[in-house]
């Protein structure tokens, strides 16, 4: 990679990721938003219902956003631009075909779904109104794939804020003029302004891909061959894949409920347990990982074209970093949720039980931010066959656990089992990608050392806080998180530094 193309690549990153974190903190708060206005029982039904939908979500858009960078990348490469518009349109033209077919597959099957798999019949328009948005949804994942392809994320990044903002807004207004009585009018307005905010965020990303077109085509035209087999070959893989993943997602989400209730608990006490793990502590738990999926979303194409090309070394070197990176950034939060993860819970929900649930899970933290990156690059290796058939695995696992154990154990089974799951992937995905990128890692220097260090930085860092005596939450776990983060950057910068002095001294 150039100096120029390094600071591009970088310039990039830093934007998405500020504003990946943007939308991070502001979908924490719009969740302390809801679950305020409706409680954990209504943050467990909001997310069952969105855990029936993306399964429509995944069966319209999974795999296409990676075919379409792919694809682009390739004409790009080998110099035929001229075929990039008949490319783009004909992916277009199979998502909405697509798509519409499941928006009118989910509208008519909503009441059977909502009786059925949510054992709520009120929550069917909270379907049909998810449903109006899934073309929407679809086409915007087929741009995404072009922006990728051709350097301009940020056109991404700018349509995503705006449906960010206008979904948030728009939830407000609806909670603050109407007043919704009951938890399912309630998510009814939540998602009717998310579906407002898809159809606005796909509008500006139709102006800018028009405006990017002309840009990068040249011209003169050519129609483009092969498409249908690149979808096939490169989409289908993703889209079986990511569909018998939520499949199986979906069924375990509305399976926890049920369990917890064959347990001993009742309706509403297990929509709470479940509303607390995955509607709260969850998206905390993911949260840091924005700075890393919009890196790892910039590596996909850039590593496509170095295998395109056959460069090997620079591939191995990229995956090296980006892996090495991964973990560091995994263990200094692993370290970070399990001494600070109380103050997490009191700022975004006012709930120590959430907090207490990101203290527990802290332990697999490296594991699933180290995914999110190793994903990302098993794809730009055309290796999605081989993530399809982990993924699914570990999906399989967790089901036939939830249902085993579940009933049996408790809540107390699940986080078992979280940890399992995570353990499998991580471990299957990394060992794969070293098999192909010729990836190597050292248990002393890419582990040990920034795990030693990170929890020297939290320790201090909970030493200088207890004297501070701070009373706003926010302000106290932005302090912690800085603080903290500061030292084990420079340390850690110090620790590649050595390394790669006594990789140059060994060489």
């Amino acid at each position: 990679m150039t100096k120029a193309a390094k600071r591009k690549f970088f310039i990039q990153g830093a934007v998405l990721t500020a504003v990946s974190l943007f939308l991070r903190v502001t979908n924490m708060g719009y969740r302390a938003y809801l679950s305020q206005k409706i409680g954990s029982a209504g943050m467990g039904l909001y997310q069952l219902i969105l855990s029936v939908f993306l399964l429509a979500v995944t069966l319209s858009t999974s795999g296409i956003s990676l075919a379409v960078t792919r694809m682009v990348s390739a004409a790009i490469a080998t110099e035929r631009r001229e075929t990039l518009r008949s490319l783009v349109a004909r992916c277009f033209a199979f998502c909405l075909s697509l798509s519409l077919g499941i928006a009118l597959l989910l509208f008519f099957t909503a009441d059977f779904a909502a009786a059925a798999f949510l054992g709520n019949p009120q929550a069917a328009p909270c379907l049909r109104i998810l449903g109006i948005g899934l073309p929407f949804m679809s086409l915007c994942t087929c741009m995404k794939g072009y922006f990728l392809a051709v350097d301009e994320s940020l056109s991404t990044a700018a349509s995503d804020t705006l449906e960010q903002i206008l979904t948030i807004c728009a939830t407000i207004l609806l909670f603050w003029k109407f007043t919704p009585q009951g938890i399912e009018a309630a998510c009814m307005a939540a998602m009717a302004a998310s579906t407002l905010g898809e159809a606005v965020s796909f509008l500006t990303s139709w102006w800018a891909y028009r405006r990017s077109l002309r840009r990068h085509t040249p011209a003169r035209r050519e129609k483009s061959r092969g498409v249908l087999h690149g979808l096939a070959h490169i989409a289908l893989p993703c889209t079986l894949s990511s569909a018998a993943r939520s499949l199986l997602n979906t069924g375990e989400n509305l399976l926890i409920p049920r369990q917890l209730q064959a347990y001993g608990m009742g309706y509403q006490a297990s929509l709470s347990q479940y509303g607390l793990l995955q509607g709260m502590a969850m998206p905390m738990l993911y949260f840091p990982s924005s700075f890393l999926a919009s890196f790892a979303s910039l590596l996909i194409p850039q590593i496509a074209r170095e295998r395109e090309l056959d460069h090997k070394r620079a591939v191995a070197y990229i995956s090296g970093k980006a892996v090495r990176s991964a973990l560091a950034y995994g263990m200094f939060f692993a370290v970070l949720f399990a001494v600070f993860g109380d103050d997490w819970g009191r700022a975004f929900y006012h709930s120590e039980s959430a907090g207490a649930y990101l203290q527990v899970l802290s332990p697999i933290v490296p594991l699933i931010y180290l995914d999110v990156v190793v994903d990302s690059l098993l794809k730009g290796l055309d290796e999605q066959l081989n993530s399809m058939k982990y993924n699914f695995a570990d999906s399989f696992l967790r089901v036939t656990l939830v249902l085993l154990l579940l009933s049996r154990l408790g809540m107390e089974s699940y986080v078992g089992i979280l940890f399992f799951s995570t353990i499998f992937n991580a471990a299957l995905s990394l060992r794969r990608l070293m098999k192909v990128s010729a990836l190597r890692l050292s248990l002393w220097t890419h582990v040990a050392l920034p795990l030693a260090w990170a929890v020297a930085c939290v320790l201090l860092g909970e030493w200088a806080m207890a004297r501070l005596a701070l009373e706003s939450p926010f302000l106290l776990i932005g302090l912690e998180t800085f603080f903290c983060g500061g030292l084990f950057a420079a340390g850690y910068g110090f620790i590649c530094r050595w390394e790669k002095k006594r990789m140059e001294g060994k060489g």
